[in-house]
């Protein structure tokens, strides 16, 4: 029994240390100039431990997503009490955990906007598009969070997603083309816009 659990322990480390060297890689060469002789390389393993946990190296990207799409989001979720009094304090408070998460761990994203750009693959197409799926999830679960003691939460998230999540895009790929261009501040600025259009919004349904 011991020995077995060694050996399932091995094989989980073997497994991160695949998606680790993937996930590099691809975010820096794109999905296409990335091979699985490049990733055996990176990770140290060879090519058939990489065949054994993942069968192809379309096997390899689904497995890259789900993981980074799964820590992000897990850092997006939002325990039930923030200390915050209004709209505009909750959206402050909730965007800027989520820059925390992006400015430590920015692989992801940029891997994620590479296959957006780039792919036209349709097994890859929808696995890009499920992850943008759970983005839009949660930036509606964001901002209704923020306007639910206003009595039209759901409506004036469901006006402001779109919005969100193209200046959610936006501000990463500034960040990532500019260094000087602080991350945390343009979602600053995205949530103060929020919270003023929401304020628009409610005035005009009354």
């Amino acid at each position: 029994m011991a020995g077995r659990s060694r050996r399932l322990l091995q094989g989980d480390r073997s497994r991160d240390e695949i998606l680790d060297a993937a996930s590099r890689m691809m975010s820096e060469r794109g999905y296409e100039g990335t091979s699985v002789a490049d990733i055996a390389r990176e990770s140290g393993l060879p090519n058939s431990s990489i065949y054994w946990h993942f069968n192809s190296k379309a096997g390899i990207l689904a497995a890259v997503m789900e993981r980074g799409a799964e820590k992000f989001f897990e850092s997006m979720r939002l325990p039930d009490e923030s200390g915050t009094t209004t709209p505009a304090e909750f959206l402050h408070w909730a965007l800027q955990r989520s820059s925390d998460s992006i400015t430590a761990h920015p692989e992801f994203l940029r891997l994620f906007v590479v296959l957006l750009l780039s792919n036209s693959d349709p097994d890859i197409v929808e696995i890009v598009q499920r992850v943008r799926g759970r983005g839009s999830a949660s930036l509606h679960q964001l901002i209704e969070r923020a306007f639910r003691d206003t009595g039209a939460a759901t409506e004036i998230a469901d006006a402001l997603t779109p919005y969100a999540l193209a200046v959610f895009d936006g501000a990463f790929l500034a960040s990532q083309a500019d260094a000087a261009i602080s991350h945390s501040g343009l979602l600053d600025r995205l949530a103060d816009s929020l919270a003023a259009q929401g304020h628009d919004l409610l005035s005009q349904a009354h």
